[in-house]
C-alpha cells in the first residue's frame, strides 16, 4: 500500500470519527433543549398558579401548554397554556429563567397580580399537560 493510499484512508477514518462525534454532541444539545422547556414549563405553572385568579373564582386545577416557541426576530420566547380546560392566557421571558411577563389574556377571563411577592403556593397538586404530551402519558 503506497504512502497516498495510507494517509486518503486515516483521513477518511478521522472524517467519519468526528462526523460521529459531531452527530452525538448535537443530540445532547437537542434533550439538553427539551430539559430546559421542561423546567421553564414547570416555571410558567408556578407563576400562573401564585399569580393568576380566575374571574369564575374556581381553583386552578389544570395546566395545558398548547405552544411554546421562540422569536428569533427579538430572541423572546412565548408560552401559551390553558387553565382549567377555559382560559387562555401567553406569557413570555426574554431568556430562560428571566423574568416571566404576561403577554395577553382575556380580563373577562382572569386577572393577573403582577407584583413581586414570594410564590406561597406550589403545583404539587395541579393536573399539568406538558408540550408534547399525549392524553395518554398522563
Amino acid at each position: 500500500m503506497n504512502k497516498r493510499k495510507k494517509w486518503g484512508i486515516i483521513a477518511l477514518v478521522i472524517c467519519v470519527i468526528g462526523g460521529i462525534i459531531m452527530f452525538s454532541l448535537n443530540h445532547q444539545k437537542e434533550k439538553t433543549l427539551e430539559e430546559k422547556m421542561r423546567i421553564e414549563q414547570d416555571r410558567m405553572a408556578l407563576f400562573v398558579v401564585n399569580r393568576v385568579k380566575l374571574k369564575t373564582q374556581n381553583p386552578i386545577e389544570t395546566i395545558e401548554f398548547i405552544e411554546f416557541r421562540k422569536n428569533e426576530t427579538t430572541g423572546t420566547w412565548r408560552i401559551t397554556l390553558v387553565i382549567n380546560g377555559e382560559a387562555t392566557i401567553s406569557l413570555s421571558e426574554d431568556a430562560f429563567g428571566d423574568v416571566i411577563r404576561t403577554s395577553g389574556y382575556y380580563l373577562e377571563d382572569m386577572s393577573v397580580d403582577e407584583t413581586d411577592v414570594p410564590y406561597t403556593k406550589t403545583i404539587d397538586n395541579i393536573k399539568i399537560r406538558y408540550l408534547g404530551e399525549t392524553k395518554n402519558d398522563e
